[in-house]
């Protein structure tokens, strides 16, 4: 609620022309705020589509490249491995041991052809062929490792069993101390192309032909790359900012991972380093590698930072002119009408011949015209004000005088039955008590009758007290006279009405305003003698309560309730308001049919507070 209302007076204006001001913005800035987010987010939206198709097609022109490079590996093998002059070795068998010579020179015709290759195709380190019955190299461009067993089986095994062309995952190789891969495919024999006379083996120089071609960073900006994984998550190949990757870097990243995984796509995602970049990614299925080109998203959504501050600064600008318009049109609105309010404080501090009026043709114009007109016909109605404010000032003088003289006229009354009243009866108490003993003591049957008189008026000397005490109470003066007569008006209505009555407070309640006593006492009294005549309770409360200077006067009854035009004594209803309003408190009947009624009053004891302040 405090929220609320504080939000509430931020949004009030001092003067007109602030409010014009404010809501002419407001309402030429909505549209222009709408327009411009929708433009700036279809712009973003464009350019991110744009950037994406830009990112994937860089990504499948990296993939179709280096899909073409291993289908012109594979043709390179394909075409050794069909050359006669290498099928040659299988007259290797058909040798025997002691002719040692001719195989030599079997081996070393075969090894200048594969020298020859070596020289022709610059991707290969090495070619060698494994003979399949004792998985030894039998010919190598390297001489020195002929006869010795490769140093990995899978180097052979993998096209042995499949008999076809094995392409082998990138390794790192202890014989050439860095990573290398290498494609395997058997060499059928001539005679019987069902027979495998040996393992043809190219290791590939990767620096020179498949990292040459993944390190060109072309159309990827300063912060592009492109990077292979294995379906471990491996780094198969140098990053920019990792040269030493290659099976020393696990790379965990979502689009790596999603790559290796077999997806295909496109996400933003912190890179191996933490950034946040770009990446799209797709899955070779042939070498199970995962590949992503990826592109760090400061330099990848520049182009939309660019866009944003010229966004800024053209609504800046237009804000700038919103401005300069919405004062310029509330000024042209809000200056006839200050003259109009100058006009009248000039005319409220009693100048009626000043003169508001403009020759405009607008509205205001016709306003400030009629507001001259209004004040001639003030000038004629000002002259019976005064006349009229004396008559109201002597009427309420008059009332207060009529209930002076009700409230005198009462304890009048409540005095003259007290003191001559009450001590008559009690003379005929005492006569006829008299009377009793005198026939008790001559045993005459007439004796009971006397008591029963006496009993009669002794009930009869009970109620003229109690209507003495209701017409004249006696009020205590001073702080403590409030609880002292409301204790004594719950003890005398329970008396007088036979309705059990109760006052609660939590606390004592002092009141320190003596004038205002008489009336709240006069109020509650009212209140339980309705509520005992129309609603006909079972009990009545009177409830008494303070905060701070705020005294709050309770009476509550548990009745059948009224209806105030109908049932209830309308002269009784308007003394207690005035009664209320005479020492400026507030007064609340609440009468609900079968419920009862309750009567609130609530007082602020100003008399406290000057004394405390004194």
């Amino acid at each position: 609620m405090s929220q609320e209302k504080a939000l509430r007076n931020r949004f009030k204006f001092r003067s007109i022309a602030t409010r014009l001001s404010f809501w002419f913005f407001i309402i030429g800035m909505l549209p222009l705020i709408m327009v411009n987010i929708a433009i700036y987010f279809h712009m973003v939206n464009a350019m991110k589509v744009s950037i994406f198709n830009r990112l994937e097609a860089t990504r499948d022109i990296r993939v179709a490249e280096l899909n073409r490079w291993l289908d012109e590996r594979i043709v390179d093998v394909r075409t050794i491995a069909d050359d006669n002059d290498i099928r040659v070795l299988e007259r290797i068998r058909n040798v025997g041991k002691e002719d040692e010579r001719q195989k030599a020179a079997i081996v070393s015709e075969a090894r200048e052809l594969l020298r020859r290759y070596l020289q022709h195709y610059d991707d290969f380190y090495e070619i060698f062929i494994v003979s399949p019955f004792t998985n030894r190299i039998a010919v190598s461009t390297v001489k020195e490792r002929e006869g010795q067993r490769p140093v990995h089986d899978f180097h052979f095994e993998g096209a042995l069993k499949s008999r076809k062309l094995f392409i082998e995952d990138i390794h790192y190789s202890p014989t050439l101390n860095n990573v290398c891969m290498a494609f395997s495919i058997p060499v059928f024999s001539r005679k019987d192309s069902s027979v495998v006379i040996g393992i043809l083996v190219a290791r590939f120089n990767l620096e020179a032909s498949l990292y040459k071609r993944l390190s060109d960073r072309m159309g990827m900006g300063d912060t592009g790359e492109a990077f292979i994984v294995s379906k471990d998550g491996n780094a198969l190949n140098q990053l920019r900012w990792r040269k030493d990757a290659p099976f020393r870097m696990k790379i965990g990243d979502h689009a790596a991972l999603d790559a290796s995984l077999g997806s295909t796509g496109i996400m933003e995602t912190p890179d191996y380093r933490g950034e946040r970049v770009l990446a799209a990614y797709t899955y070779i299925p042939r070498t199970q590698w995962g590949f992503v080109v990826k592109q760090d998203l400061k330099e990848v959504y520049a182009p939309i930072n660019s866009l944003r501050k010229w966004m800024i600064a053209i609504f800046a600008a237009t804000v700038l002119g919103v401005i300069i318009v919405a004062v310029r049109v509330a000024k042209s609105i809000s200056n006839p009408i200050k003259a109009l309010h100058k006009g009248s404080e000039i005319l409220g501090r009693g100048n009626l011949d000043y003169k508001v009026g403009t020759d405009a043709k607008d509205e205001i114009g016709q306003l400030s015209r009629i507001f001259d007109q209004m004040i001639e016909n003030l000038k004629t109605v000002t002259a019976s004000r005064q006349d009229l404010n004396r008559e109201i000032h002597e009427r309420k003088h008059l009332e207060k005088m009529l209930l002076e003289i009700r409230e005198h006229e009462q304890r009048r009354i409540g005095h003259d039955l007290h003191d001559n009243l009450g001590q008559q009866l009690t003379a005929v108490s005492f006569m006829v008590q008299g009377l009793e003993n005198i026939l008790r003591k001559k045993m005459l049957p007439e004796a009971e009758d006397a008591a029963r008189i006496t009993h009669l008026v002794e009930m009869s000397k009970s109620q003229v007290r109690t209507l003495s005490t209701g017409l004249s109470p006696i009020v205590e003066k001073g702080e403590y006279g409030l609880m002292t007569a409301m204790v004594e008006l719950v003890s005398n209505s329970e008396r007088l009405f036979s309705i059990p009555c109760d006052l609660r407070c939590e606390k004592f309640v002092m009141l320190y305003d003596e004038s205002a006593l008489t009336h709240l006492y006069r109020i509650a009294q009212e209140a339980i003698t309705n509520a005992a005549r129309h609603s006909k309770p079972e009990h009545i409360e009177i409830r008494l309560s303070k905060d701070k200077y705020k005294i709050t006067m309770t009476i509550k009854d548990d009745g059948r309730g009224f209806l105030m035009t109908k049932q209830m004594n309308t002269m009784g209803l308007e003394i207690m308001k005035f009664r209320a309003s005479i020492i400026n408190a507030t007064l609340d009947i609440r009468p609900e049919i079968n419920k009862g009624t309750v009567v609130a009053c609530i007082f602020y004891d100003k008399r406290e507070s000057e004394i405390r302040i004194a």
